[in-house]
């Protein structure tokens, strides 16, 4: 592949990974590999910020992407990882809290069935995904957690308006639905806490002193 079709495929990958660079300087600074064999394209590799390093670089079969890395702070480590689905589509970008090199967050461009948007945490950072937030937009709606590594939610938040309204747990950590639960006021405000202890869906009020939560 050589001329035109390479042309065509560095300004698709300048979409994600070139952004804010013109159509020609995005061509200019993509290095193209072939495999030795069929003369397939397989990567494109380019120096994003012009320094003469190379620091981003895009994995291909032909002209599909499979996926990309790329080193946004100049530190000689990856820090962004974008993968595409068999239509090129954009589906996952991974990229590393703490910025030393560890993929351990993932955002999911395309919508839930819900219209919420998703980012999912590996706190360990042993990619085991046992953090999960929803957004509508730029704002929190809800957060699950699998807080014992078992492949299960077992605890659960829900926001409003940015502010914590329900916080709700599986305390016996195997039925994957919630038997106990803290709510709030519109304030953030500590109102009671409910459970339910037969698991069958009903939760009854627990005692407790006032503004102070029983424990969860």
């Amino acid at each position: 592949m050589r001329g035109p079709e390479l042309n065509n495929i560095a300004i698709l990958i300048g979409v994600t990974w070139l952004a804010g660079c013109g159509a020609e300087s995005q061509q200019r600074r993509a290095a193209p590999s072939y495999e030795d064999f069929s003369g397939r394209l397989i990567q494109l590799s380019a120096d994003q910020n012009g320094d003469g390093r190379t620091d981003q670089w895009t994995y291909l079969d032909g002209t599909r992407p499979i996926r990309g890395e790329a080193d946004t702070d100049g530190d000689g480590r990856i820090d962004r990882w974008e993968y595409f689905d068999a239509t090129s589509a954009l589906v996952r970008v991974g990229t590393s809290s703490r910025g030393d090199g560890v993929e351990d967050t993932w955002s999911y461009p395309a919508p839930t069935p819900d219209g919420e948007s998703m980012v999912v945490t590996s706190r360990r950072r042993d990619r085991v995904f046992d953090h999960r937030e929803f957004f509508r937009g730029q704002a929190l709606v809800r957060t699950e957690d699998d807080t014992n590594s078992d492949g299960r939610a077992d605890k659960w938040e829900r926001y409003e308006a940015s502010v914590l309204r329900e916080a709700a747990f599986d305390t016996s950590f195997t039925r994957g639905r919630a038997d106990r639960r803290v709510l709030y006021d519109a304030r953030g405000k500590f109102v009671h806490v409910e459970e339910d202890p037969d698991g069958d869906g009903t939760f009854v009020l627990v005692a407790g002193a006032p503004g102070q939560p029983p424990g969860a």
